[in-house]
């Protein structure tokens, strides 16, 4: 029997249901699980997008298991690692009646260093000593605050990293991780770790198949995995390593002044930067020359010195990398500083990785799927391949979700909305919505936005103009995780959010009812990165609107309004205060590309609200 009918049955015979209980058959998932078990069968590549609701984790990991090959499942974030681990891929093993040897590895950094711990741990973070004699290494188990600067102290860092050199190398936390990695029939990564561990030909097992999950932000992931990255927090291991070492005071000095100059020389090639932060590779060329000398002879003077061996492996490593960039081809790299920082970073990416994915990860696996609910711009997956570099010849579709939009939702496109550019009566705008949906609803409200600036602008006119007893969570005011929390635990309140808001926020049920979008999400034609790419299709002869920017925000669009809609049971409003999507000639792709929802006007969608408000 193929493994297609297995699969099939699988879903439709009740096993899924005796698994999982609630669990429907659905068409879209079958078909998308039929789809992965040829994939499987046969090998190949597979692009395929797949709804909210669809139930893709499933679709995928079923047909994994039951193929009996060892399978790698990457993802863009933590919270579907989690996902996967404790609830998707336990469910799979229930319906298949089977244990299921899965393993989750993270990047160095989430493990403690037991070189570190035992050089200063107890000095930096005395109240872990219990964890650490009791605990596997992982540092999120741990108690310690993640953004403290205690747990950089002591947690792994590609580097410092003795490797096989280390004294603690045989109850390395990490090397045991990695250890336990390559016995699991389901190995669940991110997309950076990935794309290192195959650059690496060290990390990623021998597998037949390889899952790409949110494989919307691969490209992102291998511009910073396959790029360059330079500032002075690179130097923080060795300023750690003098400064918690037993050196006289004059010779900590000595050495601290050595590493100031070198931070000195990265933070001064940001001086170079243009006033977007683009900057000419070769202006930096020499400064970069300078930078890796000077990080060769402060190595040579401590390389013997053991306990500053993790200093040393940095310079080492800090000078190969400087040298490497300086060997890129200009033309096809782009380098520009962000500035929005404590200290600014100097970033060399390249400008079409595409690429660089065909060389690094397509070859690596007889069976690659990219799937994800936001791949397709309108009916078109042209942006998505040309952004992952997708092979000609790969298989393409889409499975719709389930969900009834035009029944559960409504999509308001008001007809009075100020000009785009207006930021300050969008800001208004968006407000005066926010503000009558939130007191409709007892909050239950995020405000999306394209910009920072739009966002403090209408955080202005919620003060001139509050809702008493609905609180603001604000983006930048609190950190994204600490804003998602407090609202699931009380939805009186409204959301205001930029770009992280926009995917990865899942708030189903009655936790969020109205979503108000400033603009539509074009890429910023002013960022260095969106001007080379730009500038590169404009040399092919091509129109860069309408390759790069329209598909970019159709997708982002088609992200952003996917917060709302979540489950079969979930009904809300989505109001999008751009009035191009009713003027311009592109309205029409950026509209198929979102869901379905059914359009109606202000009014009507607040009649709506009020009536799916009585259950609240």
């Amino acid at each position: 029997m193929s493994l297609s009918r297995r699969v099939k049955e699988v879903f439709t015979d009740g096993r899924a249901a005796a698994g999982l209980p609630g669990y429907t058959v659905r068409h879209e998932q079958v078909d998308m699980a039929s789809a992965v078990s040829d994939l499987v069968e046969l090998g190949g590549i597979s692009v395929l997008e797949a709804g909210t609701g669809v139930g893709k984790s499933l679709a995928y990991l079923i047909p994994a298991v039951l193929s009996e090959q060892v399978c790698v499942v990457s993802t863009a974030t933590l919270t579907l690692q989690d996902q996967l681990i404790t609830r998707d891929i336990p469910v799979v093993g229930r319906i298949l009646g089977e244990t299921i040897e899965a393993e989750v590895l993270k990047g160095r950094r989430n493990y403690l260093c037991l070189r570190k711990w035992y050089q200063w741990g107890s000095a930096v973070a005395p109240e872990l000593k219990d964890w650490v004699e009791a605990g596997n290494g992982d540092l999120s188990l741990s108690s310690i605050d993640p953004g403290s600067d205690s747990l950089r102290k002591i947690s792994g860092d590609s580097l410092d990293c003795l490797g096989s050199k280390c004294p603690e190398v045989h109850r390395c936390h990490y090397y045991a991780a990695r250890n336990r990695a390559r016995k699991a029939r389901i190995l669940v990564v991110n997309h950076n770790l990935l794309l290192t561990g195959l650059i690496s030909a060290d990390l990623i097992p021998d597998a037949w198949f390889l899952v790409v999950d949110e494989a919307h932000a691969l490209d992102k992931a291998a511009s910073s995995s396959l790029g360059y990255t330079l500032s002075e927090s690179l130097l923080n291991s060795v300023f750690d390593s003098v400064v918690l070492s037993d050196r006289t005071p004059e010779r900590k000095t000595a050495l601290l002044n050595k590493a100031r100059i070198l931070a000195g020389q990265i933070s001064q090639l940001c001086s170079h930067a243009g006033e977007n932060g683009e900057i000419e590779l070769s202006d930096i060329l020499p400064d970069l020359q300078d930078i890796a000398d000077n990080a060769s002879s402060f190595r040579e003077e401590i390389r013997n010195e053991e306990d500053l061996s993790g200093a040393s492996q940095t310079l080492h490593n800090l000078k190969r990398s400087v040298l490497s960039l300086t060997q890129v081809t200009p033309s096809n790299w782009c380098c520009y500083v962000e500035k929005n920082r404590k200290r600014p970073l100097l970033r060399c990416v390249p400008v079409h990785p595409g690429s660089l994915l065909q060389e690094t990860l397509y070859s690596s696996f007889p069976s690659v799927l990219l799937t994800s609910a936001t791949l397709a711009a309108g009916d078109s997956f042209l942006y998505s391949d040309s952004r992952l570099g997708v092979p000609e010849q790969a298989d393409r579709q889409v499975f719709h979700s389930p969900f009834d939009y035009a029944e559960q939702s409504v999509l308001v496109l008001p007809d009075d909305l100020p000009m785009q550019n207006d930021h300050q009566l969008i800001a208004n705008y968006a407000w005066e919505i926010a503000r009558r949906t939130a007191a409709l609803l007892g909050g239950r409200t995020m405000v999306l936005f394209t910009s920072y600036r739009n966002m403090e602008l209408c955080c202005r006119a919620a003060e001139e103009n509050p809702l008493d007893g609905i609180p603001l969570l604000v983006q930048g005011k609190m950190n994204r995780s600490l804003i998602l929390d407090k609202f699931r635990k009380d939805p009186r309140a409204i959301i205001l959010g930029t770009a992280s808001f926009w995917e990865g926020v899942d708030l189903p049920g009655e936790l969020l009812r109205s979503l108000v979008i400033d603009r539509i999400p074009f890429p910023s034609p002013g960022h260095p990165l969106t001007q080379a790419r730009m500038k590169a299709l404009e040399d092919q002869g091509k129109n860069s609107f309408t390759h790069l920017m329209l598909p970019e925000a159709a997708i982002r669009l088609k992200q952003g309004t996917g917060r709302l809609i979540r489950s079969e049971t979930d009904t809300g409003a989505v109001f999008i205060l751009d009035r191009r999507l009713k003027t311009a000639r592109y309205a029409r792709l950026l509209l198929a590309s979102m869901p379905p929802f059914r359009v109606g006007s202000v009014r009507a969608a607040l009649n709506f609200l009020r009536e799916q408000a009585t259950d609240l």
